[in-house]
């Protein structure tokens, strides 16, 4: 009599079983379908997000020096930078995320001009934590406009060259009025950075 109940209830399992195996295809083909999705970025885009996200860390770091040892309306700007460029990260991540890419790659330069780039900003970003006051606002703020201005044309670049992913396009234009901004608000300062921040 057990060895009958045992028969019973193994047959009754079998169909339940032979179900949960017919599940586990479908369960894979869902996660095939995540990483199709993640193949949708093309290596072009995957170098713009690493890029983005390499220039917001960049400017999170100068935006605290700004802080630490700029006059009080480079101060602010700073304070400013550090948050917008923040915000824009963790929305970048979030973008990247959706579309299947987990973490960003780190920006490598391809050419020799992008190294040398590279290299130069490495070298002003350390000369500028040397710096403080009113000699630390000049080095920084025109750091600031002409590394905007750079960015700012490089997005146009960026939008130009995915115009056949309306997402991508959509989030690149979303990113361009904050580095423009950023770049206007440091053009504004030069003029006179150590005026009142009232």
């Amino acid at each position: 009599m057990t060895l009958r109940a045992l028969a019973i209830i193994t047959a009754l399992a079998a169909p339940t079983l032979a179900s949960a195996g017919d599940k586990t295809p479908s369960t894979d083909k869902a996660t095939d379908k995540t990483t199709d999705k993640a193949d949708k970025y093309s290596a072009d885009e995957v170098k713009i997000l690493a890029h983005l996200h390499h220039v917001n860390q960049m400017e999170i770091d100068v935006g605290k020096a700004a802080q630490k040892s700029g006059t009080a309306r480079v101060k602010s700007y700073g304070d400013t930078l550090e948050k917008d460029h923040k915000s824009a990260d963790a929305d970048l991540t979030a973008f990247a995320k959706k579309r299947g890419l987990r973490t960003i790659p780190a920006d490598k330069p391809d050419t020799d001009a992008e190294k040398q780039e590279q290299k130069d900003m490495n070298a002003q970003v350390a000369h500028l934590k040397t710096l403080k006051g009113a000699e630390f606002d000049k080095e920084f703020l025109t750091m600031m406009v002409t590394g905007h201005e750079k960015e700012v044309a490089r997005i146009d670049t960026a939008i130009n060259t995915t115009s056949s992913d309306q997402d991508f396009q959509t989030f690149l234009k979303s990113v361009k009025p904050v580095l423009q901004r950023h770049e206007d608000e440091a053009r504004e300062l030069q003029k006179n950075p150590q005026a009142s921040a009232d």
